[in-house]
């Protein structure tokens, strides 16, 4: 499924950014501006893959998603050095 992730997400990043971090801010998680837009960008491909698009509500479902399966240890293991 290469060709999901090649759509140019550069029209959709700030909004989905800002989408992404509402939603965790209601859990109180606070990411690095690099680390939103790697998740953002990670939470963008995953809504593709569902044969989703960029639109708030797909944005936000995915995010909650990665809440309820508890992304953030797995995240920082996987992008920080």
């Amino acid at each position: 499924m290469e060709h999901v992730t090649d759509i140019n997400k550069d029209q959709y990043i700030e909004t989905s950014m800002r989408i992404v971090k509402d939603v965790l801010l209601t859990q109180a998680i606070d990411l690095s501006d690099e680390e939103l837009e790697i998740l953002t960008k990670e939470i963008m491909d995953t809504s593709l893959m569902m044969g989703g698009d960029f639109s708030r509500t797909n944005i936000q479902e995915v995010t909650q998603q990665y809440l309820e399966q508890s992304f953030l240890d797995r995240f920082k293991r996987a992008h920080r050095g």
